[in-house]
């Protein structure tokens, strides 16, 4: 047998360590000489913290909205089995250890003794059992993958037993995704979408929900004092809503926000104010409908668009420098560890644009200077924005227009933008999110036993080769052999843009250490429970 255990005493130790020696994917503004005094775990305990609300679902894993800090809030409430350690390698969480069998297909969790819930009923192998089952059964908003689980079941109160139907070098990883229910709660409830008891939001995580309004987007959460873990350095979380976020911080009504770097100098010449700047791997992306649009499904014409598309005036006009540049291999070039810097950037060349479309036979033939394709139809499209990338779809279309292509702005609100994006109802949209880094999101790979989560097919794209590329990297555990795997997949991803990345946003936070100083030097959310709590 393969054992791995992880106390909390000891992974509390290695965190400390690793974080003295390793950068992390996200970066701070230095603290110098009083990063350590204004550590979380140095943080003294205060009352309330106030942060901007907003309505992102019931905080239950059926409840919140598939996009948005929905997750995070569900997360202060609800624990994972697993955690993810500073190397982002499975640690423990409500499982303290486990032991895998030598051909990979059995896995047997000691769970943590003596946790319970919030309504003081003890957690047991029982739950973690039935929470797998019933998720199977009805699978919440993000599922953890279980396609290769063949059973789960509890062995005694504190040992749960999963059976594999083939060896998953990622299901560790998954299992720091899959959040345990109580069955005493969940097992008679036949609707989990419509449940808005307030029983649905028992949990063992360090705070309990005590206030949720739909209507005006706010949430109160207190700690949770039957909570396993170190106490939380916040009694009280309360998102309100406020109409302008900059003016409610300088008036104290919360006390945290993300501000755009046209408004840093407002905040920097105060010493009542410190800011943190975040590396991120969110980014703007350009998608095409190449099933409506027959010249987006030319390969050369999508190389033509990275050319003529001036990805570092992007970040410059709209980001005012305070932004990445989009990677055509998809991958973020300095946060990501997989990162192949030999794929093609496609600098902005207008001229090189030009001479691809001529080459395929776009060419201005009326002198109005826009192109048209072998039909005679001009090469006009409209471009899908929200209220966000709004400025950056009009600075695309100026782009464009001085290579021969037409484009017409569609703004829309963010909800719409989503649905019609995720409908197909689009000739080519910007999408903005933190998830696009999963080089899956353009492979026709169903990564549940759901319908695959993928764009792949929305926008029409399908090679079998980036397929098999994608599913070889997702069964090696040998970094050696994901490097090599993951650089063939970024080079045919930048040969091919099936979707091109505009540019990557840092984060721009800003506080008073005065009021709170405990937030956390490697994850930007304000919502995030590692602001609040030692693990």
């Amino acid at each position: 047998m393969v054992k791995n255990g992880l106390k909390k005493g000891l992974a509390l130790l290695l965190a400390v360590v690793m974080l003295s020696i390793l950068p992390g994917c996200s970066s701070s503004t230095a603290k110098s000489d009083s990063e350590e005094k204004n550590s979380l775990a140095n943080q003294k305990q205060v009352e309330v913290i106030k942060l901007s609300g907003g309505d992102w679902g019931y905080p239950t894993p059926y409840g919140i909205y598939p996009r948005g800090p929905g997750s995070r809030k569900m997360a202060l409430i609800f624990d994972t089995l697993l955690a993810t350690d500073v190397d982002g390698n499975p640690g423990a969480k409500l499982a303290t250890e486990w032991e895998k069998s030598e051909d990979g297909l059995t896995y047997t969790f000691k769970i943590r003794p003596e946790v319970k819930w919030n309504d003081s009923q003890a957690l047991t192998a029982e739950d973690v059992a039935f929470t797998y089952n019933y998720f199977k059964t009805i699978p919440p908003v993000n599922t953890p993958d279980f396609s290769k689980v063949a059973n789960m079941e509890a062995v005694d109160v504190q040992t749960v037993k999963v059976t594999l139907t083939e060896a998953d070098p990622k299901f560790l990883a998954n299992m720091t995704s899959f959040y345990i229910i109580p069955k005493h709660v969940w097992e008679s409830v036949a609707d989990p979408v419509n449940y808005l008891d307030s029983k649905a939001v028992v949990g063992t995580g360090p705070y309990k929900l005590t206030e949720y309004s739909k209507e005006h987007g706010t949430y109160r959460y207190v700690i949770n004092e039957a909570y396993w873990g170190s106490e939380p350095k916040a009694k009280e979380l309360q998102f309100i809503p406020v109409s302008e976020e900059i003016l409610a911080f300088e008036q104290g009504d919360i006390d945290r926000i993300s501000i755009t770097p046209d408004v840093m100098e407002r905040f920097e010449s105060d010493d009542e104010y410190e800011i943190m700047q975040y590396v991120t791997s969110w980014a703007y992306r350009l998608y095409y409908n190449m099933n409506t649009q027959p010249e987006f499904a030319n390969v050369t014409f999508r190389q033509a668009v990275a050319y003529a598309i001036n990805r570092d005036q992007l970040v410059e006009k709209i980001e005012r420098g305070s932004a990445v540049a989009g990677n055509p291999g998809v991958l973020h070039p300095t946060s990501n560890k997989l990162y192949n810097s030999a794929v093609e950037q496609y600098a902005n060349d207008p001229k090189k644009a030009e001479e691809l479309l001529d080459s395929i036979g776009f060419k201005d033939t009326d002198g109005d200077k826009i192109r048209e394709n072998a039909s005679g139809e001009k090469l006009s499209f409209t471009l899908l924005a929200d209220e966000g990338s709004t400025r950056i779809a009009e600075l695309i279309k100026q782009d464009l227009s001085l290579v021969g292509i037409d484009i017409t702005v569609q703004t829309t609100d963010s909800k719409t933008r989503d649905s019609r994006f995720a409908a197909g109802d689009f000739e080519m949209v910007i999408n903005g999110s933190g998830g696009g880094e999963d080089l899956g999101e353009v492979t026709n790979v169903k990564k549940s036993a759901k319908a695959t989560s993928t764009t792949a097919a929305v926008v029409g794209y399908h090679n079998p080769q980036v397929d098999q590329l994608y599913t070889d990297l997702q069964k090696t555990t040998d970094p050696a052999e994901q490097l090599k795997i993951s650089g063939e997949l970024q080079v045919l991803l930048a040969q091919e843009l099936p979707k091109l990345t505009l540019y990557y946003k840092n984060t721009i936070m800003v506080h008073r250490p005065a009021v709170y100083d405990g937030w956390s030097p490697d994850t930007y959310h304000n919502d995030s429970r590692t602001n609040f709590v030692v693990e």
